[in-house]
């Protein structure tokens, strides 16, 4: 089986026998027990009562500061603009107890029932007798305002393993531990990026798999947790700094002398460093495995470092056959195109079959996607096919000196580029018309095998 791994910006992937989820997952134990809390009352949405507990390492964190975020919607990373700053608690300070517990009881306002929330936790002591780290900064998603409505109460677990799922799922939304959202074009990636943490993380426990992880789905466990327990150095110690990128000894200040972003800023809480991480996979990836101490909390764990931090969900749903091409439509469903069977198959985002498509009437393993979701690939011989949005019976085009397609490429007009053995370019309109009745060969093109479009 031929596998290709992804960075945290990607989306799907196909391989020869296999399809993988560009997002982290792994598993780890952990000892929480839920408490009570008081329903909380929310303006317009039912109440929903949070509650929780705090670990690094596995050992409790006292004295954390707890916040509670929404998702922006004013562009990639922003913060919600709530009107006592982004923490929708507001002046109301929470605090873990000795426990690591910690129930939120002031009030808070839901923007909206459906916007997408996370819980911070910041600072604290995880080692009795030690000073409190100010750089130990954890996270849980915690998805829709008012996704736990049906529950008396929501018990919340926030460790490292919770914030390997969250942080990875959502990088691409990332820049910090206050700021995750969305360009108002892409909630619905957004939406799909916090559903992806149920399958990597269970709320309740802080541990992996979630309850939504794809049957079948194979994570890669032992280096989900060795992720956890690089984290779990800083965590459970006094913090520490890193400054021009020189390590000042301490344990955090190595992990973060290791972890600067892509422009060299170097992070001051762990989260940050783990965002750069998620980001950069393969800076100082071999030096970060010779951060674990002999006896990590987290295991399995990887007793050699991989090349890139750089993890998935693998899985092979049924319908895959030799899967050559993949594409993504605005609404996160994922389309395939088979090379052995000369179909296409059409996953959800939470990668369901939804169905399988033009069987025996495909080409080559190009596909692409439309503004409007159809997507298109080569048809037998010379022609091109259209699969309408979501599924369902396609339509063939031909003409405009087309040949035996090997790539496609869709512009911001939805026109339809194709190139292959016409040894130049083809061009289509949406509505599938040849815009000319020949091939564009001014481009010297000779069988090409891909193309792609670059914005004006």
């Amino acid at each position: 089986m031929r596998t290709l791994m992804l960075n945290p910006n990607s989306i799907f992937a196909a391989a020869t026998a296999a399809v993988f989820l560009s997002v982290l997952a792994g598993c780890g134990a952990s000892s929480v027990q839920p408490v009570a809390a008081p329903v909380v009352t929310l303006a317009g949405v039912p109440g929903v009562a949070i509650s929780g507990q705090v670990h690094g390492g596995e050992q409790p964190v006292v004295n954390s500061r707890i916040y509670l975020y929404a998702a922006g919607s004013t562009g990639y990373g922003s913060a919600y603009p709530y009107t006592s700053g982004t923490d929708l608690l507001g002046s109301h300070v929470v605090l873990t107890d000795s426990n690591g517990h910690f129930s939120v009881s002031g009030d808070y306002t839901c923007p909206s029932a459906a916007t997408e929330v996370y819980l911070v936790a910041s600072g604290g002591n995880p080692v009795p007798g030690q000073t409190a780290n100010a750089n130990l900064t954890l996270m849980a998603a915690f998805g829709p305002c008012n996704s736990p409505a049906a529950n008396a109460n929501t018990f919340v677990a926030i460790n490292e393993l919770s914030t390997v799922a969250a942080v990875y799922a959502l990088a691409p939304f990332m820049t910090g531990p206050a700021n995750v959202g969305t360009s108002p074009a892409n909630a619905a990636g957004l939406t799909n990026a916090f559903s992806s943490v149920n399958k990597l993380s269970t709320l309740a426990s802080g541990s992996m798999p979630g309850p939504a992880l794809p049957t079948g789905a194979v994570l890669p466990t032992a280096e989900l947790n060795t992720l956890a327990d690089i984290l779990a150095t800083c965590v459970n110690s006094m913090g520490g700094s890193a400054l021009g990128g020189v390590s000042d000894g301490t344990a955090c200040g190595n992990l973060f002398a290791l972890t600067p972003s892509a422009s060299n800023v170097y992070p001051a809480d762990t989260v940050t460093a783990l965002l750069n991480i998620a980001r950069n996979p393969s800076r100082n990836a071999a030096a970060l495995g010779g951060l674990l101490t002999p006896t990590p909390p987290y295991q399995p764990a990887l007793s050699t470092p991989p090349s890139a931090w750089t993890v998935a969900i693998t899985y092979a749903p049924s319908g895959l056959s030799g899967p050559a091409g993949v594409a993504g439509d605005q609404q996160g469903n994922v389309w395939i195109a088979n090379k052995t069977s000369h179909a296409v198959t059409l996953l959800a985002p939470t990668g369901a079959v939804t169905g399988t498509y033009a069987a025996g009437v495909t080409g080559s393993g190009a596909i692409a996607v439309d503004p409007s979701g159809n997507a298109w690939t080569p048809g037998t011989g010379a022609s091109l096919i259209e699969i309408p949005a979501g599924g369902g019976t396609y339509t063939s085009y031909s003409g405009g000196g087309l040949g035996t397609t090997n790539a496609l490429a869709v512009d911001g007009l939805g026109q339809i580029w194709a190139t292959g053995s016409q040894n130049g370019v083809s061009l289509f309109t949406n509505s599938g018309t040849p815009v000319s009745s020949t091939a564009f060969t001014g481009v010297s093109a000779s069988n090409a095998q891909s193309i792609a479009i670059t914005p004006h």
